[in-house]
């Protein structure tokens, strides 16, 4: 079995935002700001025989030294200072991190809007109704927007009722997660979509179901969209470690890896 490590792609988004936020930065400084948000595996911590080097810092050095032959080469410059190399952010650098803050800006105003239809929906109070809304077949929104499927608010109310509007993080760590209690006399709750629905191209069976939607406090929600790579995944391990029986059960099968390399990274 592979051992697992972290991967040259994973750490390109947040090496330029680092460097977008540090103009100058060093490669060992770029190393620093990298352990902190980054998980690292156990492997990833081992020091390389004869130097002082672990094996993540290798990563990113790799990363520097491909700079030719990968996208994190054509966002940055790089100007000698001292003995040291700077690194800097060039114009498509720039309009690549652009891209990446447009892109959560849509995602956030979808999403809002989302969480507004599941509080008016009403939940399924027949099984038979659920389960008929959970196995039907993917349906895009519309010939104009033809990346986005149809998404059901009624099954996420029914999922958030079902959890008694509690965070499902809270109920897997045992710690408390308040937040503030609705105009309909229940804590506030947010719908998430482990995978998310942006990944129902790749999948023939519909995801918009309440085996894979998860009921979850708006500080854990925003963790897992905006959060570290680190954040994001302490939260979405637990999550996918209580779901993936049910959702392979129903023929819906991806790795943990696979999860968050293809759509939360």
């Amino acid at each position: 079995m592979e051992e697992k490590r972290v991967k040259e792609r994973e750490i390109i988004k947040p090496a330029l935002k680092i460097i977008k936020d540090n103009p100058g930065i060093s490669t060992s400084e770029l190393i620093k700001k990298l352990q902190k948000i980054v998980e690292l595996y156990p492997g990833d911590k081992e020091i390389l025989a004869g130097r002082n080097d672990t094996k993540f810092s290798q990563i990113v050095r790799n990363l520097i030294s491909h700079k030719n032959y990968n996208k994190f080469g054509k966002c940055i410059y790089e100007r000698e200072q001292g003995r040291n190399t700077g690194f800097y952010i060039n114009e498509l650098g720039e309009n690549e991190i652009q891209g990446y803050e447009k892109s959560e800006i849509k995602e956030e105003k979808l999403d809002n809007e989302f969480q507004r239809k599941v509080r008016e929906s009403n939940d399924y109070n027949e099984i038979e109704e659920l389960m008929k809304a959970d196995s039907r077949i993917p349906e895009k929104m519309s010939r104009s927007n033809n990346s986005r499927y149809k998404v059901d608010p009624r099954i996420t109310k029914t999922v958030l009722k079902k959890n008694n509007y509690i965070c499902e993080i809270e109920k897997l760590t045992g710690e408390e997660h308040k937040t503030f209690v609705t105009n309909k006399d229940v804590q506030y709750m947010e719908g998430h979509h482990l995978i998310p629905m942006k990944a129902q191209k790749d999948f023939k069976i519909n995801i918009d179901r309440s085996d894979n939607i998860c009921c979850l406090c708006p500080n854990c929600h925003r963790a897992i969209h905006y959060g570290t790579i680190k954040e994001k995944r302490a939260r979405l391990s637990l999550l996918y470690n209580s779901k993936i029986r049910g959702l392979n059960e129903n023929k819906i099968c991806i790795d943990f890896e696979e999860l968050i390399n293809n759509y939360y990274i």
